[in-house]
């Protein structure tokens, strides 16, 4: 348990860097106005986002830590929605990636049927097939949601692709202003990309530094739907 307890700590510690970089940059609730400005780097904005990411999950798991003591580490492999990005298993994060993956090869299987989406085409004008496959794509929501039966809602679809949209935007620009691809480290790779919908597994760091470089000059060339909708290899970079 003593990683897990570490975790939590880590999450403090984070949380209370991130309070720091709120009060000393003012970005209280103009996250997109401070980057766009320049006042915040990308660690700085990782930081944000993941200690928001942390903190909300830091009650339900603590809980766990106490119901299921020692069993902690088999339970937590199966609800990784409520585990901190800081108390994450190495052999959790390898089994999220494999079934997230997994998940997206059979979506773009099925999205293959649908007729073409057009360039310009925005989320709002998306169908609820497209709306489904970005959100399984980008792991935005559980499998055990019964998609047959009409949900997650499209609405509740929208509103999570929105934000993960606008999240992508600012990430993008920050990479680029903070020294490209080139200044990332390879876990800094890993997740970016399967924060943009992209497969990692069994690839070299090249070939993974070269598709973030291909999302990167490919999102400057068209709407970020059309890149969630299809492969890297078909991506006009």
């Amino acid at each position: 348990l003593g990683f897990f307890k570490e975790g939590l700590r880590n999450v403090k510690k984070n949380y209370a860097l991130s309070r720091e970089i709120t009060r000393t940059k003012a970005t209280r609730g103009r996250l997109k106005e401070a980057v766009e400005k320049g006042l915040l780097s990308r660690s700085d904005f990782q930081l944000l986002h993941r200690s928001a990411h942390d903190i909300k999950r830091v009650p339900i798991f603590a809980l766990m830590l106490v119901v299921f003591g020692e069993f902690t580490p088999l339970v937590v492999v199966m609800v990784s929605g409520v585990v901190p990005w800081t108390c994450r298993i190495p052999k959790q994060i390898l089994s999220d990636r494999v079934k997230l993956e997994r998940r997206r090869e059979t979506s773009f299987r099925n999205l293959e049927a649908l007729p073409p989406v057009a360039a310009e085409m925005p989320l709002k004008s998306l169908g609820r097939n497209q709306l489904l496959h970005i959100s399984v794509s980008l792991g935005l929501h559980s499998s055990l949601w019964p998609e047959s039966m009409g949900l997650p809602p499209s609405v509740v679809l929208r509103r999570r692709i929105r934000r993960r949209m606008s999240y992508l935007e600012q990430d993008d620009l920050l990479i680029q202003r903070d020294g490209g691809v080139q200044a990332m480290s390879l876990e800094e790779i890993q997740m970016a990309l399967a924060e943009r919908g992209v497969d990692i597994l069994g690839k070299s760091e090249a070939q993974l530094r070269s598709q973030l470089r291909s999302w990167l000059r490919a999102r400057s060339k068209g709407p970020i739907t059309a890149l969630f909708l299809t492969r890297p290899s078909v991506w006009t970079v």
